[in-house]
């Protein structure tokens, strides 16, 4: 059985928390293992690598964090926010992607309350929500990608539901047909135009506790082939981690394969070679657990790692000059099981969220939020516009432009990451 499988089966096996949906059954699934598998509870970490947006950043001078003006050069193409438009399909929303601020996905279940193991149907909008259609016949749609406009890369599986080989199929036209890709020789570094992806490594143990090894590969959408990197990180990826790129940058995450800690690599030179900062500080995998490290990252050289265990928050800054330096003021913020989150907002504000009530896990309680300025340290408490109290992770399209899955089945986007608005109904 897949890890993917395991997880999604797992996670669905008990009544799950309030509005737990697909983006969170596995993110569920993952902490149940290894609460199962561990005698020590609330020994995981949560480690999350944010970085600036991916638009260019507009300065604001100050320190106070709070609502900053709209960067007209994503607002001229955000989406419309008088008149969102109707779904097509009566299903719940299982997950959001959007590759910029006019072209965005959802996948719906197709069976009735809640999270199904059966096919969901893609749905897309062109314009920004204003209009939605449905794009091709119900399947499975899991790490799903969107690389370009109408270009989506998704992990199929050949035996549905969940189960059997699991195969990567990409998508020309916007979800409406699919094509299984195919497999080429290794490559030295990625061709203009191509991504990198991370795929399971059969040959490698899982050492990792609950982690599924995978390697670099580069897909090509001119040929549709998947074509392994010489060159890979040194440290061991896994669970099919999404590999970001931006300013001429890859970024991944792993874990040292000798001190079994978390480790971020980057390549500025599209996968030839890589440099990598171990976080000797932070715990090492135990025998049933490991941190968690997820990776998003932006334009300039400004990233932020973000710590986190049951007793304190720390957050690293990283810039080229710089390299990681310690960011104080975050342990003000108060952390544990809470579901805590970030992003950057295109002014440079570092937006930490977390739930603020409720059991743990994904869907319990409402969400607060703390920032902090891009030259400040103190994260204050501060307020998001327009996003509801429970939502999906923020994520960030490639033209800098924010979005998320909120509660009632609504999706929410924003051009300046303080102001958000609606951009589905029902």
């Amino acid at each position: 059985m897949t890890e993917l499988r395991e997880l999604f089966e797992d996670a669905t096996s008990a009544p799950p928390p309030t509005r737990l949906l697909a983006d969170e059954v596995y993110a569920a699934g993952r902490r149940r293992l290894r609460r199962r598998r561990t005698a020590m509870s609330g020994t995981a970490f949560a480690v999350t690598a944010c970085a600036v947006a991916t638009a260019a950043l507009a300065a604001v001078p100050g320190t106070a964090p709070g609502p900053a003006p709209v960067d007209e050069r994503v607002a001229a193409t955000a989406a419309p926010t008088d008149r969102p438009g109707v779904l097509p399909y009566p299903g719940r929303i299982q997950w959001m992607r959007a590759a910029d601020s006019r072209h965005l996905y959802l996948a719906l279940s197709t069976c009735p309350g809640g999270p199904c193991k059966t096919d969901w149907q893609l749905v897309g909008s062109d314009d920004g929500g204003r209009t939605w259609t449905e794009r091709g016949t119900p399947g499975w749609y899991a790490t799903a990608l969107v690389l370009g406009p109408e270009l989506l890369l998704v992990d199929r599986p050949t035996q549905p539901p969940g189960g059997g080989e699991w195969r990567l199929a990409a998508s020309r036209d916007g979800g409406r047909s699919w094509q299984p890709t195919g497999t080429g020789p290794a490559v030295a570094a990625l061709a203009a135009g191509s991504f990198a992806v991370c795929r399971p490594a059969p040959e490698r143990p899982p050492v990792i506790p609950g982690g599924e090894p995978c390697r670099l590969h580069a897909f090509d959408p001119a040929t549709n082939r998947v074509s392994p990197l010489a060159k890979q990180p040194p440290q061991t990826l896994i669970d099919r981690q999404v590999v970001e790129e931006s300013a001429d940058r890859l970024w991944v995450s792993g874990y040292d394969r000798n001190t079994r800690r978390p480790v971020i690599a980057t390549s500025t030179d599209r996968g030839r070679s890589w440099s990598s900062h171990n976080f000797a500080e932070m715990s090492e995998c135990g025998a049933d657990d490991c941190p968690l490290v997820q990776l998003s990252v932006g334009p300039g050289g400004v990233d932020y790692a973000v710590i986190t265990d049951a007793r304190s928050r720390t957050v690293y800054r990283h810039s080229a000059t710089e390299g990681w330096q310690r960011r104080p003021g975050a342990g003000e913020i108060p952390s544990g099981w809470s579901d805590p989150g970030s992003f950057v907002t295109p002014d440079g504000s570092h937006v930490m969220y977390e739930a603020s009530a409720g059991s743990p896990g994904p869907g319990s309680g409402d969400y607060r939020f703390r920032a902090a300025r891009r030259t400040g340290t103190s994260y204050q408490p501060v307020e998001l516009h327009g996003l509801p109290a429970m939502f999906s992770p923020v994520l960030r399209a490639r033209d800098g432009w924010l979005y998320a899955r909120g509660d009632g089945d609504v999706s929410y986007g924003s051009a300046d990451g303080w102001n958000w608005v609606p951009l589905n109904r029902r």
